[in-house]
């Protein structure tokens, strides 16, 4: 992976000059590939994020928005405190040691910030994963394969093992794909830290999730048990590695 910073009109694009050989802001502009796509809200879907597709290539756009309370009078504008700190750069050059490392996270292509005065807006561009879909989704088809849960929590123990903390471990940044292979997604805001009991908050975090999904489904098929073995493989892996 290289990665190059190029300059724009009030702003920077950072990109992996072995996927994308020349960057404007075209690239940020669904309407600008040959097919474009808006994510699906049936479960999980937001409206920040565009499936891209360029010959035989497919790639996930996301635009951040902020979310609570602050969202209804700030859309997707941040402070801005230097080029290095904005959400897109940070999340970028995270996924792309992730990556390096053999982590199963998306590639990262390319990220952009457009500075407005003391403000800026962010976009991130990924490789798609193929054919994947959240652990919500199975939480409501129950269609589990062997070693389902024994599996997530090894997933989780894997980044832990390197001291990440993702700061939005939920039931939609979870991925399976058609292999059975498990993947994390969407690292906004994560980082990088020695505390185990930071990282080990993401499992209170995915319960919450859970439990909410489980609130909001009149059918769910998940029970303490499946919780049960997560953690016993989880702490399990943590402890072998």
């Amino acid at each position: 992976m290289t990665d190059i910073v190029h300059n724009i009109d009030h702003g920077a694009i950072l990109y992996d000059s072995s996927i994308i050989e020349k960057v404007t802001d075209d690239l940020f502009v669904p309407s600008s590939w040959p097919h474009s796509r808006i994510s699906g809200k049936d479960i999980g879907g937001r409206d920040n994020i565009f499936y891209l597709t360029n010959n035989e290539s497919n790639y996930v756009l996301r635009h951040y928005n902020r979310g609570g309370a602050v969202s209804h009078f700030i859309k997707d504008s941040y402070f801005w405190t230097g080029a290095e700190n904005t959400r897109s750069f940070s999340e970028w050059r995270l996924l792309r040691k992730l990556f390096s490392l053999g982590l199963p996270v998306p590639r990262p292509v390319a990220a952009r910030y457009k500075r407005y005065h003391f403000f800026y807006k962010a976009d991130l561009i990924t490789a798609e994963l193929p054919k994947v879909k959240p652990l919500a989704r199975y939480l409501i088809d129950g269609d589990y394969f062997d070693n389902f849960w024994q599996q997530v929590g090894v997933l989780i123990a894997k980044f832990h093992n390197i001291g990440l903390f993702h700061a939005d471990l939920n039931a939609y940044n979870i991925q399976i794909d058609d292999n059975n292979k498990f993947w994390l997604i969407d690292f906004d805001k994560s980082y990088l830290t020695e505390s185990k009991r930071r990282q080990r908050s993401n499992l209170t975090r995915l319960k919450s999730s859970i439990n909410k999904i489980i609130r909001n489904n009149s059918v769910i098929n998940f029970c303490d048990s499946n919780w049960d073995e997560l953690q016993e493989s989880y702490f399990h892996s943590s402890r072998l590695e």
